[in-house]
């Protein structure tokens, strides 16, 4: 299973050339900045040693909207001890049988801030949120053995036959449209109606004829508008 490490804020260019080191000793190459904290200089170079691949093409956004405009959708899985009443943190084990992580889009794997971790406002944008396991009494890692940790255990969510079935197709552009026709404001850069719909969409794994009716609902409610507009 290929994926994409999101390092959220990240603060010590060594650290983030040593991510990009463990991630080529597990074969993963795409390595995405989201808003960080610090210039690339000759320290990262150093951390990533020989694994320079993933540090050299990475990728850089300013915030969490601009990864969204121009990544492609897929499972988001956050590392994270910080759990919520609507915010369940999982153990890798319980999600092998999450249906994302088997129709074919991309996985990515996000950590937060080296001092602070994911910020609540972060896990919005995962669709899970996941713990890794850590026997003994100190609980933190630094950046790259977290990386490092979390890539050793990805092979537990391959699953050992993907399932014949066709793929969900998310209304991305036509939920934008009906947001639009029913006066939302979707220009906010923080949270809007259009990522917050998104989000329960993507947790909730419907099924393709779920979608389907969906879609139909957004596609009826766009005629009917667009009828009512032509009155």
């Amino acid at each position: 299973m290929q994926c994409t490490v999101i390092l959220v804020r990240p603060k010590y260019p060594r650290n983030i050339g040593m991510v990009s080191r463990a991630m080529c000793n597990f074969g993963h190459e795409r390595l995405i900045l989201i808003e960080p904290l610090c210039e690339m200089d000759r320290t990262a170079n150093k951390g990533a040693a020989q694994g320079q691949q993933p540090l050299r093409d990475c990728i850089t956004y300013s915030s969490w909207e601009e990864y969204a405009e121009k990544e492609p959708d897929g499972p988001r899985i956050a590392y994270s001890r910080r759990e919520g009443r609507r915010r369940p943190v999982y153990n890798i084990n319980e999600l092998v049988d999450w249906p994302p992580l088997t129709d074919g889009r991309p996985v990515s794997l996000i950590f937060g801030t080296e001092d602070h971790g994911l910020s609540g406002e972060d896990l919005r944008w995962a669709h899970r949120t996941c713990t890794l396991e850590i026997p003994g009494p100190l609980k933190s890692l630094n950046l790259s053995h977290a990386v490092t940790l979390a890539l050793s255990q990805l092979p537990k969510l391959q699953p050992k036959e993907a399932p014949e079935h066709e793929p969900v197709q998310k209304p991305d552009e036509h939920l934008k449209r009906w947001l639009t026709a029913l006066n939302f404001d979707l220009s906010s850069k923080n949270w809007n109606a259009y990522y917050s719909l998104h989000q329960m969409i993507m947790k909730s794994n419907p099924t393709k004829r779920e979608m389907d009716l969906f879609q139909s609902v957004i596609e009826q409610t766009l005629r009917r508008l667009d009828e009512s507009s032509s009155e």
